[in-house]
C-alpha cells in the first residue's frame, strides 16, 4: 500500500502544508528559505514533483493551471543541487507507484495519448512483447515542401564514406525499434540528415528523434562510424544487473553512460554507444537490448508529438523502409 508520508520522510521533506484555495503561500516560507524541491498534492490523489528557486512564485504559476491543489511539501535545497535532487525524487515516486502529473523527467506516461489513436494499446502491448512483430504496413505522410528542403543535404550524406553502412543500421533500428513506423512517421518520430553538432572531431550523420529527445544517433569520429542509443534502464538492469556488468561482458567495446540523460525520457534511461557496425547490428538483434529500446521509444511516443518534425528528411526515411536485400556496399 502506498504511503506518501513515508516516502516524504525517506526523501527528507519537511512539513506538509494545507494550501487548498490559497492565492499565495508567501507566509509559509521565509524569503531566504524558498529554494528547493516541492511536491504538490492534488485532490485526485496525483502528485507533482518540481524544483523552484522561489517556491512561492512557482506555486502561484501552478495554481493558475491546477485548481485542485490541496497540499504542498517542501525540501530546502541549494540551487546547484536542484536538478539532481528533483530527478531522484521523481524516480522514487515513479518506482513506488504514485500517480504523477509531471510530463518532463518522468519515464512512464499516464492516461490516454494521441499515439493511442494511431496504434491501439492492445497492439502496442503486442509489439512491445513480441519481437517478431514489425509494423511496416500503413500509409506514410506526404509533405513535398519538407521533402524538397532536405534533398540536397541527403545527397551530401550519401556521398560520405560509410553512408551505406549507416543506413543499414538506421534501418535496423527504425524497423525493429519504432511501432507503427509509417503511420507515426513525422508526427511521432523523425530522422534528421547531417544535423548540426558543435564538436569539431565528431560529424553527425543522422539522428532519430522521438518526442523531445534523440533516441539513436549515427556519427563519425576519427574516420570510424559510431552509434549511440538512449534506452530504458530498467529492462537492462533486470537482464544484466544493477551496474550492467554482464552487458559489458557481453559487449566489451560498449560504452555505457548512466549520467547522460535527457529530461523528456525521465530517470529510467541510459546511454550506450559503440563504434562498430557489426556489433551495432548485433545489439539491435539482442532481445534484452531490443526490449529496452522498444519500451523507451513507446513511452516517449505516448508522451506526445515529435518536436523535431521540421528537420525530417523524407529521402533518408525512404531508405529505411527498403528490404535488406537491396543493401549494396
Amino acid at each position: 500500500m502506498l504511503n506518501i508520508n513515508a516516502t516524504l520522510r525517506e526523501l527528507q521533506f519537511g512539513i506538509t502544508h494545507h494550501v487548498e484555495n490559497r492565492a499565495s503561500i508567501a507566509d509559509l516560507f521565509k524569503p531566504n528559505k524558498r529554494c528547493g524541491i516541492y511536491v504538490l498534492h492534488f485532490a485526485t490523489g496525483e502528485y507533482y514533483v518540481g524544483q523552484a528557486v522561489d517556491v512561492t512564485r512557482r506555486y502561484v504559476q501552478h495554481s493558475k493551471n491546477h485548481t485542485d491543489i490541496q497540499q504542498i511539501s517542501f525540501q530546502e535545497v541549494t540551487q546547484d543541487s536542484l536538478n539532481e535532487v528533483e530527478r531522484k525524487a521523481i524516480g522514487i515516486f515513479e518506482r513506488q507507484g504514485f500517480q504523477m502529473r509531471n510530463i518532463a523527467l518522468t519515464s512512464i506516461p499516464k492516461g490516454e495519448s494521441d499515439f493511442d489513436l494511431v496504434l491501439p494499446e492492445e497492439a502496442q502491448n503486442e509489439w512491445l512483447n513480441n519481437f517478431k512483430v514489425i509494423h511496416l504496413d500503413g500509409k506514410r505522410p506526404i509533405d513535398p515542401n519538407l521533402r524538397r528542403k532536405y534533398q540536397r543535404r541527403y545527397e551530401r550524406l550519401m556521398r560520405k564514406d560509410g553512408a551505406d553502412q549507416a543506413v543499414v543500421v538506421l534501418r535496423e533500428y527504425v524497423q525493429k525499434g519504432i511501432p507503427a513506423i509509417k503511420s507515426s512517421e513525422l508526427s511521432f518520430w523523425s530522422c534528421s540528415c547531417l544535423p548540426t553538432f558543435k564538436v569539431s572531431d565528431i560529424t553527425l550523420l543522422s539522428r532519430i528523434n522521438i518526442y523531445w529527445q534523440e533516441v539513436f544517433t549515427v556519427y563519425v569520429t576519427d574516420g570510424q562510424l559510431g552509434f549511440s542509443w538512449h534506452l530504458a534502464l530498467t529492462p537492462l538492469e533486470q537482464a544484466f544487473g544493477s551496474k550492467l556488468t554482464a552487458l559489458e561482458r557481453r559487449y566489451p567495446n560498449l560504452g555505457i553512460d548512466l549520467k547522460h540523460q535527457y529530461k523528456p525520457g525521465g530517470p529510467d534511461q541510459v546511454n550506450v554507444f559503440i563504434e562498430d557496425v557489426d556489433l551495432a547490428l548485433k545489439l539491435m538483434n539482442d532481445c534484452d537490448v531490443l526490449r529496452a529500446v522498444r519500451l523507451f521509444n513507446l513511452r516517449l511516443m505516448k508522451k506526445g508529438a515529435c518536436a523535431y518534425s521540421r528537420y525530417h528528411c523524407f529521402a533518408l526515411a525512404d531508405k529505411l523502409y527498403q528490404p535488406h536485400d537491396q543493401d549494396v556496399f
